[in-house]
């Protein structure tokens, strides 16, 4: 799994302050967006979320590696993880 590039959380926090929405909230912009590309979802962030170029570019690039996602990691390994059988007593 490759690991987020140095900086990019400090660059999305403050994508996030720019716009006043949440990483969560931008996220979901994108994902309702029905946009596949780089290009496309990074014109629909500077028009939806009014981010420049460079922090739309980073959010783009963000949304199309959910392993670099906060708790994506987590979520996979517990969808993955079986349960152990309950035991009786």
């Amino acid at each position: 799994m490759a690991s987020m590039p140095a900086g990019m959380r400090t660059y999305l926090d403050n994508a996030s302050g720019a716009c006043g929405n949440s990483e969560k909230e931008m996220l979901a912009v994108l994902s309702k967006s029905g946009l596949k590309t780089h290009g496309e979802l990074r014109s629909h962030a500077m028009e939806a979320l009014g981010l420049g170029h460079g922090h739309a570019n980073a959010l783009a690039a963000y949304y199309l590696k959910p392993e670099w996602q906060s708790g994506a990691a987590t979520a996979k390994k517990a969808a993955t993880k079986k349960k152990a059988p309950a035991k009786k007593k």
